[in-house]
């Protein structure tokens, strides 16, 4: 029986139909190679049941990790030791095998588990945040304020214009792209945008993000861009003649990514970096190609002002300049630069981009990371009775569509924890 495994990182749905097509009623569970505990499919029901006063979220708390849900079982094991009396409690709370495997099978045939629809779960009552007024906003270089259509996807500079994707005119002085003019765009909470730039690379910006970038590339010897936030790239390919001295061959344009103490150098190719200031680390995801993620450093500056040709990234120029730490990113790894020390892991990179379809996925994440993302998502402000409660550990996904309450509400049912809203302010109680 046991030669079946679970694994903190399988849903909670994926482990009740393993359970039934494997005919067991428990099965160990797993953290990589780390036995963690033992949970049974009676347990991950009342799992599914349990503190069911805001409403029915049963598809919810199926798209959570078994992580999450062992945390929960072995809490609510811990309250039935302390009220042995009330013990027969757990036992009215499981459901037959048909029905909740019924569940499981229409989700999983789906290919995708979603959440209850809205109108299912009772909001709260007269507290929904108020959504956000603030627009998305592009900085000149003069500090003028050009604000964008948020209902466009997004923007791009196509020649000398800005101008929709759609092609529709942004609004403004004529003179709006002047050549070699630094622009920023601005992304405020609760928004995303896409910005297709000059040399026709693509930026998706999540909430609470910026970008400075220039009007045109044109005759320069490496592309450069400022990121605060979070934003997916995916990077056109260029090239520009040889100088005078180099062998006649087109030179590739690098391009480089400056954000929150690190360096990225990339030609072509798909990646994700996270770099917000709020949070404990910067991360770069990549999904294709091959990036080079380092330490930012006075040396780098001078770096930037030199021909990249002349760069051999893994000694410096001609092999005497320090460029700093680095390291070569291959796809479905992930460099976190903390405390100026870059680690690499393998991940499953497209777990990074999920905030790009509008969803937000979580691994073993406390539950303070997750509540920033609220902050950051929702334009509210967070604020915790115990600062001890945001260490708490969760994995599943939330969909971008849901209104904030039922966000909470679905956080209260797998963290130890309740929420009181007051306008954009949220408390964190024990």
């Amino acid at each position: 029986m046991d030669q079946i495994r679970l694994y903190t990182r399988q849903l909670v749905a994926e482990a009740l139909s393993i359970m039934q097509n494997g005919k067991v009623d428990s099965l160990p569970v797993y953290d990589n190679d780390d036995f963690i505990g033992r949970i049974t499919y009676d347990e991950l029901q009342v799992f599914l049941k349990y503190n069911r006063n805001a409403g029915n979220i049963e598809v919810h708390k199926l798209n959570f990790e078994l992580g999450t849900a062992l945390s929960t079982v072995k809490r609510i094991r811990k309250e039935e030791e302390q009220r042995p009396v009330r013990s027969t409690i757990v036992r009215q709370f499981v459901i037959g095998l048909s029905s909740i495997a019924a569940v499981v099978l229409v989700l999983l045939s789906l290919n995708r588990l979603f959440f209850t629809p809205a109108h299912s779960i009772p909001a709260f009552e007269n507290n929904a945040a108020i959504p956000s007024s603030k627009k998305i906003l592009l900085t000149l270089a003069n500090g003028d304020n050009i604000p964008l259509n948020a209902k466009e996807a997004g923007v791009a500079v196509v020649g000398n214009e800005l101008k929709y994707i759609d092609g529709a005119k942004v609004a403004g002085p004529e003179d709006l792209v002047t050549k070699s003019q630094q622009m920023v765009l601005n992304i405020p909470r609760g928004g995303t945008y896409q910005m297709i730039l000059p040399d026709g690379s693509k930026v998706w910006l999540n909430a609470a993000s910026s970008l400075k970038f220039p009007s045109t590339f044109a005759g320069v010897t490496q592309r450069r861009v400022e990121l605060n936030g979070e934003a997916y790239f995916e990077i056109s390919k260029i090239t520009r003649p040889s100088l005078q001295g180099e062998r006649r061959s087109a030179v590739r344009v690098p391009f480089i990514v400056v954000s929150n103490g690190q360096e990225i150098e990339v030609l072509g190719t798909h990646f994700n970096v996270n770099a917000y200031s709020n949070e404990k680390s910067v991360q770069t995801t990549l999904l294709e190609g091959s990036v080079r993620v380092r330490q930012a450093s006075t040396q780098n500056v001078l770096a930037a002002s030199l021909d990249p040709s002349t760069l051999d990234f893994m000694g410096g120029v001609n092999a005497e300049l320090d460029l700093g730490k680095s390291v070569l990113l291959k796809p479905n790894e992930q460099a976190t630069l903390v405390n100026n020390e870059i680690s690499v892991k393998h991940v499953d990179a497209e777990e990074s981009i999920a905030w790009k379809n509008g969803e937000f996925t979580f691994r073993n994440t406390s539950l303070e990371s997750i509540m920033r993302m609220v902050t950051r998502w929702y334009d509210v402000e967070v604020v915790y009775q115990n600062k001890e409660i945001g260490e708490e550990l969760i994995g599943g996904t939330i969909i971008r569509s849901y209104k904030i309450a039922q966000v909470l509400q679905m956080l209260e049912m797998t963290a130890n924890v309740k929420f009181k809203i007051e306008g954009r302010r949220i408390t964190v109680l024990e």
